[in-house]
């Protein structure tokens, strides 16, 4: 019978799950509470408006409070000489984690249980969430999302299931620090691309049957890279929540954390990171072919926790049309429609297909990858027509050939920078045509 551990509960200030403003802690000896802990943290990150909505809290909170670094020299032997207990804590030992790599300091293997997992095996109700295993064992919990309060939850959930079930050996959490090192750059976008359309899907706190089948798409298309660590987990992991073709509360709260974005690259700027998640976003939102006044609310929150990004395509254009329609504050069928339109607009640009093409004495550069023949053997061809081949994206462009393979290397999933430079100038009145290979 376990008799000595501490149940923990760890609050993000942020979606990126790679620090902590607060940590929660029970510590029990011989099957009695011997104290209770509530820190702060000063987790040196910027508060999401949605996190803070959340907790309570926000960086004025924080401020004088202790970063996770001096934190962890004061606490770290009470991780290691303890199992650990926590509601989804898996969750948690990694945040734990990604907050200590921040400060290039390294995790010990920790013992855990979950009561997550624990309560999963041995009820049968709707939801394992937290609140919804408290109130089906007639567990008080008195402040939700306040890390005390759910590590007193979970430390009672613990107490209750252990004593009328045989719960096992604990299991042990080490931390794959190598995730995210050993990706491919190439892939970075397909990381953050899915980060976004988990936040876009989430936003309203129900995800449907499109927004399921989009999640199965991205599996799909990204099997093949399955020899990259990271993938192969976040695939196997979302394979396990998606494999009833439902989505409970809870299960969306570890979709939520499943993903974390990719913030610093050896091929892509910041602002590009950010703008591959914020594709990822709008294709979640649109993917039911509905938005909804909670996405839309929630986009508009993203956009000016992001304003860093303003003057950059398409950036500009989506807070143009959110302010557009939510000038009122509220958002009307008719303008969800409209957006749904913008939005699949930016995510699968338009070609001028069906127009004329002429290429003689008119610019033009090629994009991607082409499937017909060489990338080479079609700028000759286009040059035999006239057709004076230019390297990059200007005003003094006429056309940009897009190749029907794509390229892997494109910032942001079916658009490449060439093409996003090309969009930006088409909103500005260039008369840029955009031209697909299979038309030509």
């Amino acid at each position: 019978m376990i008799k000595n551990y501490i149940s923990v509960d760890i609050e993000n200030p942020n979606t990126r799950g790679n620090s902590i403003c607060s940590i929660g802690i029970v510590i029990v000896k011989n099957n009695k509470i011997v104290d209770k802990q509530y820190s702060l943290i000063n987790p040196e990150n910027k508060f999401d408006l949605n996190n803070s909505k959340i907790t309570g809290l926000c960086s004025a909170d924080v401020k004088d409070a202790p970063t996770f670094k001096e934190y962890w020299n004061e606490k770290k032997e009470l991780f290691k000489n303890n199992i650990i207990v926590g509601h989804n804590v898996k969750y948690d030992l990694n945040v734990i984690a990604k907050s200590l790599k921040r400060y290039d300091i390294e995790l010990f293997n920790l013992n855990y249980y979950c009561t997550y997992m624990l309560s999963k095996r041995f009820f049968d109700i709707d939801s394992y969430s937290l609140d919804n295993v408290s109130n089906y064992l007639s567990i008080n919990l008195n402040n939700h999302h306040n890390a005390l309060e759910d590590a007193i939850a979970s430390q009672k959930i613990f107490e209750k299931i252990k004593n009328n079930y045989d719960i096992g050996k604990y299991e042990i959490f080490e931390y794959e620090s190598k995730l995210y090192e050993n990706l491919d750059s190439k892939l970075e976008t397909n990381v953050n691309s899915l980060f976004g359309i988990i936040q876009g899907i989430s936003y309203d706190g129900v995800i449907d049957e499109k927004e399921i089948s989009k999640l199965k798409i991205w599996i799909e298309e990204n099997r093949l890279y399955s020899q990259y660590i990271l993938i192969s987990k976040i695939i196997r992991e979302l394979e396990l929540i998606l494999e009833d073709n439902l989505v409970t509360k809870y299960e969306r709260i570890k979709l939520i954390s499943l993903v974390s974005s990719i913030n610093k690259s050896k091929r892509y700027s910041e602002a590009s990171l950010a703008l591959q998640i914020l594709n990822g976003i709008l294709d979640g939102i649109i993917c039911n072919q509905k938005i909804n006044q909670k996405e839309i609310d929630n986009l508009k929150i993203w956009i000016e926790e992001n304003d860093y990004l303003e003057d950059v395509y398409p950036y500009d254009k989506v807070v143009l049309e959110v302010n557009k329609v939510l000038d009122d504050g509220i958002l009307t069928e008719e303008e969800g429609k409209y957006l749904i339109e913008i939005f699949d607009d930016i995510i699968n640009p338009k070609s001028n297909d069906d127009e004329k093409i002429d290429f003689n004495g008119k610019t033009f550069c090629l994009t991607g990858k082409f499937e017909t023949e060489s990338k080479q053997q079609f700028s000759k061809r286009l040059q035999e027509l006239g057709g004076i081949e230019k390297t990059g994206v200007s005003s003094k462009l006429d056309y940009l050939i897009v190749g029907s393979v794509g390229s892997e290397a494109w910032k942001f999933g079916k658009v490449g920078g060439k093409q996003a430079k090309a969009m930006e100038l088409i909103e500005k009145g260039v008369n840029i045509k955009i031209i697909e290979e299979k038309s030509l």
